[in-house]
């Protein structure tokens, strides 16, 4: 891994307001940006709210770059949108319930679900809405962040420290770091939305991206509630087999409940904590692909099903790619007040492109959804004394056409 000859840049992308309470409450505090370049000029960006990879602008196989992160060119972006390429805590995916039983006592947690029973990817203050402090070290860039006690509802303070490592060869690694004061259940992860077509392309290059994830099962879900439960499949015979490669085309993601993938998988591994390869997705057209590997159990695979779409589902059903679609039914027929707050409801990324349905995937290692409620899932839990450690790496390279 060389990293040496790697140029990292510092300066501001924008201000948020300090919490109140503190001292200079009323004054603003800068979030700060940094540009990593190696020596063949490939590029990532990060920003400290959130601890965000905020731009990775990587080569396609005639060496021409291109930014294949979904993400937003000013601050007003990342307030308006949780979770674009940020890190999440404290325990990623979900907890169910809105209460947590710890060492005899009952906590009671933030509840931020649509149902308003259960939590997800930390709650409502968070990891990924938070500033960092940020500094640079020995040509990489180093986050922390501490959670205070009774944060969300959880029962200790949580210092975390991210370590961000972009190489001569287009690795990023992330190498995650936390300790606690008390018992507590940990699970913290980078959620990036990526397009190797480049992130303003949208769902007709990511339809394009073929699919391979190292898992023979996967947790099932909960269609109704959409949920993952404490059941754990096979792969073979769902659209969760994904050993070989996948095309995510529409006709794959239009057959999933959901419209797409917001599954988790079970990674293969001879032990529950072992560092190896997780997935790999290529673009075709461009010949990039993307590798990621972690030493987690499990890899939420994500198709940006919750992207706004546009006025039909799925939006692009009359371009179908299969036979027998003549018959089906779109309803277009929506009243001026439904347009107007779907149109609301638009998000606008770098350079003003909006995102909608399926303009981006994420590949999250983390452990098992709800693994704190689950006995037979991987121990999600730190003890003061130990520490959190959570390695993972996003791999870029470029597939020739020979």
């Amino acid at each position: 891994m060389s990293f040496g000859d790697t140029l990292i840049v510092e300066d501001g992308f924008g201000f948020v307001p300090r919490l109140p309470g503190t001292e200079l409450e009323k004054s603003r505090e800068i979030i700060r940006r940094y540009t990593l370049m190696n020596k063949h000029k490939a590029i990532v960006r990060l920003i400290s709210w959130g601890a965000s990879i905020q731009s990775i602008k990587v080569p396609n196989r005639d060496g021409k770059l291109a930014d294949v992160v979904l993400g937003f060119d000013n601050m007003d972006g990342y307030l308006k949108n949780r979770y674009m390429g940020s890190i999440i805590d404290r325990v990623a995916n979900c907890i169910s319930g809105d209460t947590m039983y710890l060492d005899n006592v009952i906590y009671p947690l933030s509840i931020n679900d649509r149902a308003g029973k259960d939590r997800f990817n930390g709650g409502t203050v968070a990891f990924d809405n938070t500033n960092w402090q940020s500094q640079i070290v020995n040509n990489q860039v180093v986050m922390s962040h501490l959670s205070q006690r009774y944060s969300q509802g959880y029962s200790s303070d949580v210092l975390t420290q991210i370590k961000y490592t972009w190489t001569n060869d287009n690795q990023l690694h992330i190498n995650i770091r936390a300790t606690s004061t008390n018992s507590t259940p940990i699970n913290v992860t980078n959620y990036c939305l990526f397009n190797l077509a480049g992130h303003g392309t949208g769902s007709k290059e990511l339809k394009k991206h073929v699919l391979t994830v190292n898992a023979d099962s996967w947790i099932f879900t909960d269609i109704k509630n959409n949920l993952p439960t404490s059941i754990i499949c096979p792969v073979d015979g769902t659209s969760c087999e994904l050993r070989l490669p996948v095309q995510l085309n529409q006709r794959r993601l239009f057959d999933i409940p959901g419209g797409g993938y917001n599954h988790n998988l079970c990674i293969n591994s001879p032990s529950s904590w072992c560092y190896r390869f997780h997935a790999r997705i290529l673009h075709p057209t461009s010949g990039r692909f993307l590798e990621v590997y972690s030493n987690n159990p499990g890899l939420q695979v994500y198709t940006g099903n919750d992207l706004p779409h546009q006025y039909v589902y799925p939006p692009d059903l009359k371009n179908c790619e299969w036979g027998g679609c003549e018959n089906t039914q779109i309803n277009s027929l929506k009243s001026t007040k439904e347009i107007a707050k779907e149109k609301a409801t638009e998000i606008y990324g770098k350079g003003g492109i909006p995102y909608r349905r399926h303009s981006g995937f994420a590949l999250s290692p983390q452990n098992y959804p709800n693994a704190s409620n689950i006995e037979h899932f991987p121990s999600c839990m730190l003890y003061p004394g130990k520490m959190y450690i959570h390695d993972m790496t996003y791999k870029f390279g470029v597939l020739s056409e020979d």
